[in-house]
Parts: structure tokens; C-alpha cells; sequence
């Protein structure tokens, strides 16, 4: 038991540590007006009333949210399966397609969905796909390209086709920088669909926010900042236990 616990305790301590820091700032936050920094009294009862009254805004960001991360997350996956298996010609011009959709900025995709489309769903989906789809293709093919040779070396002796070595060897390899890729964009992707829906949409996570601030509601916004940071703590923790059980053949390094 005393072991369990130290195991608990070593993999969980950053979080805690994460959380007592922001709680003794809260604790400051008592010397402070409450219409400037809420109490933590009204933000646990703001967060209370988003799980029991506010629930729909809360249940229609996340439908969008994970309906354009995975659509992007599949996309993203196949473009850069193929980029790295017909690297020649298809690579080097989805490479530049992914570059020039990657460096418009987001603000322009966002206005642009607004002139554009006219279904409030279809523009918050687009944008949110468009700017989540390039970290997906070049995190699978830059985990391709990356690939250790001399295993690829040892696949050719055996003169497969190239969607064998497509099956065998580049999807295996792809499937983890994906896992790795969703971790560090997922986080991204969020933020950017709840700012989209502040200012393109009449319902969800971002709407309430813009009523919060139109009615100066500072503890609902500070509620709802919390429920998007337990969100991202929850994914973070899901993906961690997929890439356990997905890897665990994956031997991790450790700097002594």
C-alpha cells in the first residue's frame, strides 16, 4: 500500500503542485473587490451552477470540439501517411500546401467563415478543422521521415510493395506520432473553437463568456475558465492512458 501510494504521489505531484499555487493566489484574491476577483466561494458556486443549469453550452462545445479534432486528426493522419510513403512528388506538394494553410492566421479563417458560410455549425467546423488539420500532417510525416533506417533497411530485404511497407512499417509508426501530435493540439484546438464561437456563434462555451462579460459576471468567467482547464486536465490524462496501453512497448529513456 505504502508503495502504491509513493507511485500515486511520484506521477501525480506536478498537478497538485499546479493546483496549491493557484489556490494560495485565490487566497489573495481576498483582499480584492469581489466585482474585480471573485471570492472562492463564488467561483466554486459558479462552476456548480455550469454543471447543473449551464450544461447545454458546455455539452454543444464539446460535440463540436471533438467532431473537428478527430475529423482533422483523421485527415491529418492520412495526408501525412501518404506524404511520407510517395514522398517524391505527393510529399513534396502537400508539404507546401500544408506550409501556406498553416501560415494564414487564424483570425483570417475565422472572418473569412463569417462572409463565407452561412450555417454557423459548418463555419465553426471548417475553421476549427483548417487550423488544427497541419499540426497532424506534418507531426505523422516528420515521424516518418524520422523513422530508424536500418529498420526500414532490413523491411526492403524482403522486397515488399510499397503499401506493404505502407501497412507494415509507415502506419505502426504513424499512429504514435498522431497519438503525440493530438497531446500538444487538442489544448490548442479548444481555445480556438471557444473564441470562434465568442464572436461567430450564438451558442456554447464562447457565448457565455461574452454574456458574462456583457452582464460583468467576473465569477462566471472565472467558472468557466476552470471547466476548460479540467477539460484540458481530463484529455491529458485520457491520452496518457491510451499511449500506455497503445505503447507499452515503447521503452521511455531516462537522464540520470
Amino acid at each position: 500500500m505504502k508503495q502504491r501510494f509513493g507511485a500515486i504521489w511520484h506521477n501525480a505531484w506536478p498537478t497538485w503542485a499546479t493546483v496549491l499555487m493557484f489556490f494560495f493566489t485565490w487566497v489573495g484574491s481576498l483582499f480584492f473587490p469581489r466585482f474585480i476577483f471573485p471570492t472562492v466561494t463564488d467561483t466554486f458556486w459558479a462552476v456548480v451552477a455550469i454543471f447543473t443549469t449551464h450544461y447545454t453550452p458546455l455539452l454543444t462545445t464539446l460535440v463540436r470540439f471533438f467532431v473537428a479534432l478527430f475529423a482533422a486528426a483523421f485527415a491529418g493522419w492520412v495526408v501525412g501517411l501518404f506524404m511520407g510513403a510517395f514522398r517524391r512528388y505527393f510529399g513534396r506538394f502537400m508539404r507546401q500546401v500544408t506550409s501556406f494553410v498553416q501560415a494564414i492566421p487564424a483570425i483570417s479563417w475565422v472572418v473569412l467563415a463569417v462572409l463565407w458560410i452561412q450555417s454557423i455549425e459548418l463555419r465553426i467546423f471548417a475553421t476549427t478543422f483548417l487550423i488544427a488539420w497541419p499540426f497532424f500532417v506534418i507531426a505523422v510525416y516528420e515521424g516518418i521521415r524520422d523513422m530508424d533506417k536500418d529498420l526500414l533497411d532490413a523491411v526492403d530485404q524482403f522486397r515488399p510493395s510499397r503499401m506493404q511497407v505502407l501497412r507494415i512499417l509507415l502506419v505502426p509508426q504513424s499512429l504514435m506520432t498522431l497519438m503525440l501530435a493530438m497531446r500538444s493540439t487538442a489544448a490548442m484546438t479548444l481555445k480556438i473553437l471557444v473564441f470562434f464561437e465568442l464572436i461567430g456563434a450564438n451558442n456554447g462555451i464562447g457565448q457565455q463568456f461574452s454574456q458574462a462579460q456583457t452582464t460583468y459576471q467576473i465569477d462566471l468567467i472565472f467558472g468557466w475558465t476552470i471547466v476548460l482547464v479540467m477539460i484540458n486536465f481530463m484529455m491529458l490524462w485520457l491520452f496518457d492512458v491510451l499511449e500506455r496501453y497503445l505503447f507499452r512497448w515503447r521503452t521511455e529513456a531516462v537522464v540520470r
